[in-house]
């Protein structure tokens, strides 16, 4: 008989709300962590055509691209072409739901989400459920 070749055995380490509050404890420490993942290798690109774009100055993580329109410079933010993008609520808010969901034994409910994070409407966490869902879906939203 045969023995199985071994494989590297990894554990999973589930992210406990503490965990959660240390690494995000701010709108700003959402935004870095964005931008860390959605470039990796440093260098901000533009969503519209890919060219190297620039940093705006006076607008901390919002960039311009010059290749798009010379004349005046389009400018974009970190949550450009993601789920968050022309949301009213805090990127933090946004964090806290994508965790309820991923370590949600069972999965959760929008209701669960809008009882346990105390959203002003249950409107507002079915939209945010529904869109990170679409995202889930989504090809470009892992990578």
């Amino acid at each position: 008989m045969a023995k199985k070749p071994k494989t590297a055995h990894y554990r999973i380490h589930q992210m406990s709300v503490a965990d959660f509050e240390r690494q995000f404890p701010n709108e700003d420490a959402c935004k870095t962590y964005l931008v860390r993942h959605r470039w990796p290798d440093g260098t901000v690109r533009c969503p519209r055509c890919g060219f190297e774009a620039h940093e705006h100055g006076t607008k901390p993580f919002h960039w311009q691209c010059y290749n798009c329109a010379p004349q005046t410079a389009y400018r974009f933010s970190v949550l450009v072409d993601t789920v968050f993008e022309n949301t009213n609520k805090p990127l933090r808010d946004w964090f806290r739901v994508i965790h309820l969901m991923l370590t949600s034994k069972k999965g959760i409910s929008a209701l669960q989400i809008f009882r346990t994070l105390g959203f002003g409407s249950y409107e507002t966490a079915w939209y945010m459920c529904h869109r990170i869902r679409a995202g889930c879906k989504s090809r470009n939203f892992a990578s």
